[in-house]
């Protein structure tokens, strides 16, 4: 699912015509894993951009939050999507257009829920809110003969990566802080590669 390493650029964007400088700064950084959220106006239009150009990324999309999302997803053929919480409708209709789901999962339940569907890859959200690694291993102690998979991501920086990158169930890390909305609104693609270099060689 990921590529080349854990760390996924996870993205706001409020302006699609940014995309590309963007897509560059990151490319020449070595970033190659991408979350683009649905939180926008201009989202889809970046996503659209994005696909379409001659940039390789390994792209998810996020905040997957209905039918249409998915919908939309599947239409440009990305591989996979992620949502916030656990729907099972939502990812019922992922298996129908063979597009990973990526549930978000903050409990026990949760879990559960996901399990029940098919899913061993989550996304454990949001991360540093809910207490971390330990948080994570007391809502995984009952599930410990089930082969999971999660990735986290909320609040994630360079000061507190080290045990997520530790962690064995977590299969990759998302953090906004690489590329924060403020960053991306003032073209500030050298400060953003900055840290992207820094959480690779971490």
């Amino acid at each position: 699912m990921l590529i080349q390493n854990k760390i996924i650029a996870v993205l706001t964007i409020h302006n699609s015509n940014k995309i590309l400088d963007l897509a560059k700064c990151l490319t020449n950084s070595g970033i190659i894993n991408l979350d683009i959220r649905l939180r926008t106006k201009e989202s889809k239009k970046a996503i659209e951009k994005i696909t379409n150009s001659d940039y390789n990324f390994n792209i998810g999309v996020g905040t997957v939050l209905n039918s249409e999302d998915l919908n939309f997803v599947s239409s440009l053929g990305i591989k996979y999507a992620f949502s916030p919480h656990t729907d099972e409708s939502i990812i019922n209709l992922s298996n129908k257009l063979k597009v990973d789901f990526i549930p978000g999962v903050s409990n026990e339940d949760d879990i559960r829920k996901s399990i029940k569907c098919g899913c061993n890859y989550l996304k454990y959200f949001p991360a540093e809110k809910l207490g971390g690694i330990n948080y994570l291993n007391s809502i995984t102690k009952a599930f410990e003969k089930i082969s999971l998979n999660f990735i986290a991501m909320g609040g994630i920086n360079d000061i507190n990566i080290y045990p997520y990158l530790n962690h064995e169930k977590i299969i990759g890390i998302g953090s906004s802080w690489v590329a924060n909305e403020t960053l991306i609104n003032e073209s500030n693609w050298k400060e953003i590669e900055r840290r992207a270099k820094l959480l690779l060689e971490i």
